[in-house]
């Protein structure tokens, strides 16, 4: 890749952790949610985006089963090891917090392998699945269709890949493990790949945002006809899901060519870099915050106190809410930098030897 969309990774990733830290920093049981929620607005682009991004890099320049093997590999050091290692390290937390819990081999593997008490890592729960079955897709692509239409099977086939997980969808049929919208996404990246690789589509291009705008508005008008008939009474409740993954995967796409109105990537601030440690801490810290807020509130503000008509526990909270990726990103970039000074090689362990 150029370094201009190098660059356009690493702002995206940044971008797109920082919404995820607002989504993870609204209390369910506040009186803020009650009224506002990121997850329900632009912050519902922010998984997708992430989930076509992987896909993106993971099928990029592979020209062979065995280059698909190799990055497979690769995901060990970069997805797995990580995982485990992030979760175990939860699990140990929630030990310390709870000390009359008692460690137990058979909570520490639950623990280990199903992010229980680290659920913001569900993400990569999914993306080491697709990562795993990514081979297959390989396969699938490269070999299902005859020599005919050898130049255009890999983009049917991705395609209609896409197209049978929205099926499954639609039809409510549930897919074992996998998450069929992460599928989705995913395997949109790997379509993206695909025509990057045979320099079909750049990556950093202002020319795609109306093409992508305009999608988003069909399908953003589609999806509320569908809620529209849902509410009437019609039995249409999974295909008003799909239109949803639809609306999103779109959406997603917006934002990945509208941030080229904004930025020239030059060049990535340090700060920019250290994604991946964020996405790890983050939920600690924001569920830090929203404790440490509550037991503030109850313990010394009043209850009843109302300015400009707002009551004030909403307001501290809809502050916390702002300053959470503020923290986060603070305590991340100084945190990252002294265990990468102090314990290089944990610290690369850590983080998948990103850089």
């Amino acid at each position: 890749m150029l370094t201009s969309e190098k660059n356009k990774i690493s702002y995206l990733h940044f971008i797109m952790s920082v919404l995820v830290i607002l989504i993870h920093s609204i209390n369910n049981e506040s009186r803020f949610e009650r009224f506002f929620s990121i997850d329900n607005s632009i912050g519902q682009f922010a998984v997708p985006l992430f989930f076509i991004i992987s896909g993106f890099l993971f099928f990029r320049n592979i020209k062979s089963m065995n280059d698909a093997k190799l990055k497979l590999r690769k995901r060990v050091y970069t997805l797995l090891i990580p995982y485990l290692l992030w979760n175990l390290i939860y699990y140990m937390i929630h030990l310390l917090l709870k000390p009359g819990s008692g460690i137990s081999l058979g909570e520490m593997i639950d623990a280990a392998f199903t992010y229980r008490y680290n659920p913001a890592f569900w993400f990569m729960y999914q993306l080491i699945l697709l990562s795993i079955i990514s081979p297959i897709m390989y396969y699938v692509v490269n070999n299902f269709f005859v020599r005919t239409i050898k130049n255009y099977r890999k983009i049917i086939m991705t395609i209609a890949l896409c197209l049978i997980a929205e099926l499954a969808v639609v039809l409510g049929k549930d897919i074992a493990y996998i998450n069929e919208d992460a599928f989705i996404y995913y395997t949109f990246g790997m379509l993206l790949s695909i025509l990057y690789n045979d320099g079909k589509i750049f990556l950093v291009s202002k020319k795609n945002i109306i093409k992508f705008l305009i999608a988003f508005a069909i399908t953003f008008a589609l999806n509320r006809y569908i809620f529209h008939l849902l509410l009437n009474g019609f039995d249409c409740y999974n295909v008003f899901t799909a239109t949803i993954i639809i609306v999103r995967l779109i959406g997603a796409m917006v934002i990945f060519y509208l941030v080229d109105l904004f930025f020239r990537y030059r060049n990535v601030p340090e700060f920019m870099t250290q994604t991946f440690f964020l996405y790890a801490i983050h939920y600690m810290i924001v569920k830090a915050m929203i404790i440490f807020t509550k037991y503030f509130m109850y313990k010394f503000v009043p209850v009843g106190i109302v300015i400009n008509g707002v009551d004030l526990y909403t307001i501290i909270e809809c502050i916390v809410f702002a300053i959470s990726p503020v923290v986060c990103i603070i305590i991340n970039y100084y945190l990252s930098r002294f265990l990468m000074k102090k314990f290089t090689k944990q610290y690369n362990i850590l983080v998948g030897n990103r850089r």
